[in-house]
C-alpha cells in the first residue's frame, strides 16, 4: 500500500462485470478494479459494493494496484 496516497484517487464505481469493477476517477479517466480471491468468494463484499454504486459514492482506488483501498481514506501516522 502506498502511504503517501501519490497513487491513491477519488473513483465513482460505474459498473460490476464480475470479477472486475469499472470505476471513473473525478478527471473522468476509467478504472478497471480488480478484485482478489477473498472478495470474488465473498457475497457481502459484492452486497456492499453494489450498495457503493447504486449510492454513487466516491472510494479510493489505487491507480498503481487497480484495487479499492482497504484503509478508506485513512493513513497511518508517520513513525
Amino acid at each position: 500500500m502506498e502511504l503517501n496516497q501519490t497513487h491513491v484517487v477519488a473513483a465513482q464505481l460505474e459498473t460490476i462485470n464480475y470479477p472486475q469493477i469499472i470505476a471513473r476517477t473525478e478527471t473522468g479517466k476509467a478504472l478497471t478494479v480488480e478484485t482478489n480471491e477473498k472478495q470474488r468468494d465473498d457475497p457481502a463484499f459484492w452486497q456492499a459494493i453494489s450498495a457503493i454504486l447504486k449510492a454513487h459514492l466516491w472510494v479510493p482506488v489505487s491507480t498503481r494496484l487497480h484495487q479499492l483501498m482497504d484503509s478508506d481514506w485513512l493513513m497511518p501516522n508517520p513513525a
